[in-house]
C-alpha cells in the first residue's frame, strides 16, 4: 500500500506539472486600465520556441495553458508603443497580473498595413480591402475569395467544411437565415472586417453548456456605413429579345435599428429568388413546395443558372429589427415574389430491363410556371447570460400553376400552399442547473390538381374517350407539434441534460384520379383509384444526454428512449391499423483539440424510422403524366446506422485551412421498391423484401492564401460509393455507383490594373450490374471558368469571360461546348455603368448525360441567346 500511495503522488506530481495554466491582468502602470490586445508568451529559458501565446481580451484578460517538463519558465510580455519585459516563474498554476510601461517609439515614415486575417480568441478577423479588387461590387464577390469559407452555389456559406449557423451583420440577426439578402446587396466598400466567429453557441445562456463547431459570420461595417440612409437603384435594359433589370435597395444601420429592404425585377436571366432562400442548416419553414405532384421536366443542368433561365420574376422584401436595452430585439420580415419561368428542353430517358431489353423514352418538353409567393414573421428575442426567450410567428403562402406540353400530351398543374407556425422557446440558468421548454406548432394546407389529356391510361378507364382527360386531385392537411422540457445539471467539466418530450403529427391525404371527356363531362371514381388516409404519428421520448468539456476534449453522449404509436385508418379499404415501437436511437460526438492548429473529431448515430403517409397509398395516384404509384399496404421501417471522422487544420496568420472528411452510412429496410415499365409509363410498387443499403464519402479542400500573388487557392477531392438493390419488372438487380470529383481553384490580384480567377472542375461517373459490365460506360465531364478582369484607367474596369464543358458520352452533336462574355464597368462619382456581351459565340443548347439508379439520362437544354444588357446604378448616402 505504501509503494501504491507514493506511486499515485509521483502520477499527481506528474500530472499537475503536464498542464500549467497563468492568469492573470495585463494593466497600464500609469492609468491603472487594462490593456486589451497585449502578447503574452510563454516559453522555456533559454529556448528558442514558445510554448504558447495569447492576446489579452478586454480589461486586459488572459489566460494560458501549456505543457512543460521545466522548473521555472520564462512570461514575456509585448505591444505596440509598450516597453517589452519578462519575468520568470515558477513552472506552476498561478495568477499574474502585471503593468506595462508606455514607450514612445520613433519612425521616419511608417505605412502601416494590416494583415489580411488576425487571429482573437476563437474570432477570426478578415480584412476585406485584402481581399477586394475593383471588380467586386458585393460582401458576396469578397467572402468568395477569403480562405476557410466557402459560398455554394445556392449561396449558402460554410466555414471549414461546416455550414454557419448565424449570419449577423453588427451582432445581430436581421435577416433571420435568408441572408443572401445581405451578401448580395451589402457592398463591400461599406464593410470593414468580416469576422468568422469559431465554435459559435448563439444562446448565451447555453455558452460553455452545449458546445458547438459550426462557426458564425459577422460583419463589421466602417463607420460611414453606420446610421445612415443608403439607397441603391439599378435600371437596366437590353436586346435579344427586349430585356430589363431593375433594382431598389435601401439599408439602414445603427446601434438600435436595421433594416434592409429591396424590390428586383428582371427577364434576362438574372435568379433574383435564389436569394431570398432559407440558408441556416435544419428544417426550413417554408419547407418543399413542390408537393407530391408534377409536371414533368429535367432536372436542372450543371451550367450557371444564367444561361438556361428564361424568366420574368418580381422579387420585394422588407426587414426590420429594432433593439430595446442591450439583449431585446424584435424582427419583421416580410417577402413576396411574382415569377414565371419557361423551360424548353429535349431529354431521353433510358431504363435498362432484366435480360438485354432497354426501354427509351423521348421527350421534347416544354413547359411555364407562374408563381406569386408571401412569406412573412414576426419574432422575439432576448438573449442574456442567465435567460433566453424566442417565439417566431411565421406564415406562408404559394400560389403556383404550371403548363406543360411533350408531343402531343398536355399537362396543367395547380399547386397552392399554405403554412403557419409559432415556435416557441425559453431557457433559465440557475446556481449549477439550467431549465429549458420549447414547444413548436405547425398546419400547413396543399391542395393540388393535375391534368393531363389525352387520356393515356385506356385500361384504368374503360369507356373514356381517348380526346378525354385524366385529372388527379390530391388533398392533403398536416399539424405537426413538438414539444419538450429539459432539465440540465452542470458539475464542472460534466453537463448532464434531462429531456421529456412528445411529438405529433396528425395528417389526412385524399385523392381522386378521374377521367372526363372533351364536353366537361366526369365519371364515376372506382375505389381503385382513390386514396382516404388519415395518418397520426405520436412519439414520446426520454432523452438523457451527457456532456464532458475539459482542456481540449469534448464529448457529447445521447440516448435516447422513442415510443412511437402510429394510428392509420383508410377511409377506402375501412382497415385501422395501430402500430407500436420502442426505439433507441444513441449518438456520440468525439472532438480533440490536438494543439492550436488541429483538431480531431468523430461521431457515431444510430437511428429508427418509421415511413409516411404516402406509404399508406393502396390506390393509384399519378405523380407525374407517365408514373403511377401504389403500395401494398405495408409499412416501411428503416434502420440508419452513420459514422463520421472529420481532421481539420487552420492556421489563420499563415492564410492555411484544409479539412478532410469521411463518412459510412449504412440503411436496412424491410421494404423494397420497384418499378414496372409499360411503353411509356411507369407503376412503382412496393416488395416486402428485406434490403440493405451502403454509402461511403469522402471529401477533402484545401484553402490558401498565397500573399506573393495576392490571391487564394483552393483544392478540392471528393469520392462517394453507395451500393443498393432495385426492383425492375419483377426482378432483382443489384447495383454500384461512383463518383469522383477534383476541383482546383485560384483567384487573385495579377497586378494593380488585372485580376484573374480559374476554376476546374472534373468527375467521374461509373455504374456498374453485377454480371453485366457493359452495360454502363463511364461518363467523364470537364468544366473550366476562367475570368479576367483589367482595370487600365481608374474608375473603368473591363471583363473577359470563358467557359470550356466536355461530356464523355454525348453521343449526337458535339462533346464539348463554349461560352464567352464580355463586360465593361465604368464608375463615375456615384453612378455605375454596366455593360455586359454575353454568350457572344451563341451557343443555343446544352447536352448532359447522367446515371440515377440503373438508369441513364440525356437532356438537351435550350439556352438563352447572345444578348446585350446596359445597366446604371445609383447610389444615394
Amino acid at each position: 500500500m505504501r509503494k501504491l500511495f507514493l506511486l499515485m503522488l509521483c502520477y499527481g506530481a506528474f500530472s499537475a506539472r503536464a498542464q500549467t495554466m497563468i492568469s492573470g491582468i495585463v494593466s497600464s502602470k500609469a492609468e491603472g486600465k487594462g490593456l486589451a490586445g497585449v502578447s503574452v508568451s510563454v516559453k522555456e529559458k533559454n529556448a528558442a520556441g514558445m510554448l504558447a501565446f495569447v492576446l489579452t481580451a478586454d480589461k486586459g484578460v488572459y489566460n494560458l495553458k501549456f505543457k512543460s517538463q521545466a522548473d521555472s519558465v520564462m512570461v514575456v510580455f509585448s505591444g505596440f508603443n509598450l516597453k517589452k519585459e519578462f519575468i520568470m516563474l515558477a513552472n506552476k498554476t498561478q495568477h499574474l497580473d502585471f503593468s506595462m510601461t508606455a514607450e514612445s517609439i520613433k519612425l521616419r515614415e511608417v505605412k502601416v498595413k494590416l494583415p489580411k486575417i488576425r487571429q482573437l480568441s476563437d474570432t477570426l478577423n478578415y480584412n476585406v480591402e485584402a481581399f477586394s479588387d475593383k471588380n467586386d461590387r458585393t460582401i458576396g464577390d469578397v467572402l468568395k475569395k477569403m480562405p476557410g469559407i466557402r459560398v455554394n452555389e445556392n449561396g449558402s456559406i460554410t466555414y471549414n467544411n461546416k455550414p454557419i449557423n448565424k449570419f449577423y451583420i453588427e451582432s445581430k440577426d436581421l435577416l433571420q437565415g435568408r441572408y443572401g439578402l445581405a451578401t448580395n446587396n451589402i457592398e463591400f466598400k461599406d464593410v470593414a472586417t468580416v469576422q468568422v466567429l469559431e465554435n459559435h453557441q448563439p444562446i448565451k445562456a447555453l455558452k460553455d453548456k452545449e458546445f458547438t463547431d459550426e462557426g458564425a459570420i459577422n460583419l463589421k461595417l466602417k463607420d460611414t456605413a453606420k446610421g445612415i440612409l443608403v439607397a441603391n437603384t439599378q435600371l437596366g435594359i437590353g436586346l435579344s429579345p427586349l430585356l430589363w433589370n431593375n433594382e431598389l435597395v435601401t439599408t439602414y444601420f445603427d446601434k438600435n435599428r436595421q433594416g434592409i429592404n429591396t424590390y428586383k425585377g428582371n427577364n434576362s436571366g438574372n435568379n433574383v429568388v435564389a436569394e431570398m432562400a432559407y440558408l441556416y442548416p435544419g428544417a426550413n419553414f417554408a419547407g418543399s413546395q413542390g408537393g407530391m405532384l408534377s409536371v414533368q421536366s429535367p432536372s436542372a443542368p450543371a451550367i450557371s443558372e444564367k444561361r438556361y433561365l428564361f424568366n420574368q420574376s418580381h422579387t420585394g422584401s422588407v426587414n426590420q429589427l429594432w433593439t430595446y436595452g442591450k439583449d431585446l430585439q424584435l424582427n419583421a420580415n416580410i417577402n413576396y415574389i411574382n415569377d414565371r419561368q419557361e423551360k424548353e428542353s429535349y431529354a431521353r430517358s433510358v431504363y435498362y430491363l432484366p435480360g438485354d431489353s432497354l426501354l427509351a423514352i423521348e421527350e421534347a418538353l416544354k413547359s411555364i410556371e407562374r408563381s406569386n409567393t408571401v412569406e412573412t414573421s414576426l419574432q422575439l428575442n432576448a438573449n442574456t447570460d442567465q435567460y433566453y426567450l424566442d417565439n417566431a410567428f411565421k406564415v406562408s403562402g404559394k400560389w403556383s400553376r404550371e403548363e406543360g406540353t411533350i408531343q402531343n400530351i398536355f399537362q396543367d398543374l395547380n399547386k397552392p400552399v399554405f403554412k403557419i407556425s409559432n415556435i416557441f422557446s425559453l431557457i433559465r440558468n440557475h446556481k449549477k442547473s439550467t431549465v429549458r421548454i420549447y414547444s413548436s406548432n405547425a398546419y400547413s394546407s396543399t391542395p393540388q390538381d393535375l391534368k393531363v389529356h389525352p387520356v393515356l391510361y385506356p385500361d384504368l378507364f374503360p369507356g373514356a374517350e381517348s380526346s378525354g382527360f385524366i385529372r388527379q386531385a390530391l388533398r392533403q392537411r398536416q399539424f405537426s407539434s413538438a414539444s419538450k422540457f429539459v432539465y440540465g445539471l452542470d458539475k464542472g467539466p460534466w453537463k448532464q441534460n434531462y429531456t421529456l418530450g412528445l411529438n405529433a403529427n396528425i395528417q389526412t391525404l385524399a385523392s381522386e384520379l378521374q377521367s372526363g371527356n372533351t364536353s366537361g363531362e366526369q365519371f364515376i371514381v372506382p375505389d381503385s383509384l382513390r386514396n382516404n388516409l388519415k395518418w397520426n404519428t405520436y412519439e414520446f421520448y426520454l432523452s438523457p444526454d451527457y456532456i464532458y468539456n475539459k482542456d481540449r476534449l469534448r464529448i457529447t453522449a445521447a440516448a435516447p428512449l422513442v415510443y412511437t404509436f402510429l394510428y392509420n385508418y383508410n377511409r377506402i379499404t375501412a382497415l385501422e391499423k395501430k402500430v407500436r415501437r420502442l426505439f433507441f436511437n444513441p449518438s456520440l460526438n468525439i472532438r480533440y483539440e490536438l494543439n492550436l492548429l488541429w483538431n480531431i473529431s468523430a461521431s457515431v448515430l444510430y437511428g429508427n424510422e418509421l415511413g409516411g403517409i404516402e406509404s399508406g397509398l393502396t390506390g393509384y395516384l399519378m405523380p407525374s403524366y407517365r408514373s403511377l404509384v401504389r403500395n401494398e399496404g405495408e409499412l416501411p421501417e428503416q434502420k440508419k446506422q452513420s459514422y463520421n471522422f472529420n481532421l481539420s487544420y487552420r492556421h489563420p496568420l499563415h492564410a492555411i485551412f484544409w479539412n478532410l472528411s469521411t463518412s459510412y452510412i449504412k440503411n436496412s429496410m424491410n421494404l423494397l421498391y420497384g418499378y414496372n415499365y409499360e411503353g411509356i409509363r411507369s407503376l412503382k410498387e412496393t416488395y416486402l423484401i428485406p434490403n440493405i443499403s451502403e454509402s461511403y464519402i469522402f471529401y477533402s479542400r484545401l484553402s490558401k492564401g498565397l500573399d506573393f500573388l495576392s490571391s487564394t487557392l483552393v483544392l478540392e477531392v471528393d469520392y462517394s460509393k453507395s451500393k443498393a438493390v432495385q426492383i425492375s419488372n419483377g426482378e432483382l438487380i443489384g447495383f454500384t455507383n461512383q463518383r469522383f470529383g477534383l476541383r482546383p481553384e485560384i483567384s487573385g490580384k495579377l497586378s494593380k490594373w488585372a485580376s484573374l480567377s480559374y476554376r476546374f472542375q472534373y468527375s467521374r461517373s461509373i455504374n456498374k450490374v453485377p454480371g453485366d459490365q457493359g452495360r454502363f460506360a463511364p461518363i467523364s465531364n470537364t468544366v473550366q471558368r476562367t475570368q479576367l478582369n483589367f482595370f487600365p484607367i481608374n474608375g473603368l474596369t473591363l471583363n473577359l469571360g470563358l467557359e470550356h464543358f466536355y461530356n464523355s458520352v454525348i453521343i449526337s452533336g458535339t462533346k464539348s461546348l463554349n461560352f464567352a462574355d464580355v463586360g465593361a464597368k465604368y464608375v463615375f462619382k456615384r453612378m455605375e455603368f454596366n455593360l455586359d456581351y454575353t454568350n457572344i459565340l451563341n451557343a443555343r443548347q446544352y447536352v448532359s448525360a447522367s446515371y440515377t439508379d440503373i438508369s441513364t439520362f440525356y437532356t438537351a437544354y435550350q439556352l438563352r441567346p447572345a444578348q446585350v444588357l446596359m445597366k446604371v446604378r445609383f447610389k444615394i448616402k
